[in-house]
């Protein structure tokens, strides 16, 4: 791949892991460990995987969150995210333990429909209100998802 590639990172294109994801996928912003800036991404599920792309029609992901025995919660200390911890529920060495975290703030690209006809603090009202709605969202289909670790095949 022209990014010298991450060995780890399955070369798939965006538009075939979103029609495999069925509806379960859109844009979350990817919080940095060490740099916690936030970075926009398309993700989808599918698989037991969470795929983060730099939009949807990206040739290939920028990385992979393995959901396998994953846990997945909302955040304690940051604002409507998302926390996955990778392979926390399995005690194979080999299971790489990381945590990501994902947030639905600045997420949407849309802006809210007759925004202009609403006051500054009813915009923000509206914004969090779909934040919130779409952290919902987004922390069930994972959770379905990790769920799937331990369900019979």
């Amino acid at each position: 791949s022209s990014m010298g590639g991450n060995a780890s990172v399955p070369q798939v294109r965006a538009k075939d892991v979103k029609r495999a994801s069925d509806t379960k996928n859109g844009w979350l912003c990817k919080r940095g460990l060490t740099n916690t800036q936030l970075q926009r991404r398309w993700c989808a599920i599918h698989d037991l995987r969470l795929y983060y792309f730099e939009n949807p029609r990206s040739e290939e992901p920028k990385g992979v969150v393995n959901l396998r025995g994953a846990i997945v919660s909302e955040s304690k200390t940051i604002k409507l995210a998302i926390e996955i911890q990778t392979g926390a529920l399995i005690a194979d060495k080999g299971v790489e333990k990381r945590t990501f975290v994902f947030t639905t703030v600045g997420s949407d690209d849309k802006k809210t429909k007759g925004g202009e006809a609403l006051s500054k603090d009813e915009r923000l009202r509206q914004q969090r209100k779909h934040d919130r709605e779409s952290l919902e969202q987004w922390l069930k289909w994972l959770q379905e998802e990790t769920a799937k670790t331990f369900a019979p095949s």
